[in-house]
């Protein structure tokens, strides 16, 4: 398997600006880390919270 065209679409402007756009997203919501997960305007941060994150989508 060629990886020629894989590097080269990551490479490509429009993968790039949107690169860009998600991490000026993610440091508007507050994120520092990965995995993060955004409910509802709240940030959980870390593998750990992903129970946490799917108890506050359901309202719990």
């Amino acid at each position: 398997m060629s990886l020629t065209a894989p590097l080269a679409a990551a490479q490509s402007e429009r993968i790039i600006d949107a690169l860009a756009q998600a991490t000026d997203e993610a440091m508007g919501l507050g994120v520092f880390g990965s995995p993060t997960f955004v409910v509802d305007g709240e940030v959980f941060w870390g593998d750990d919270r992903l129970e946490d994150a799917l108890l506050w989508a359901e309202g719990k």
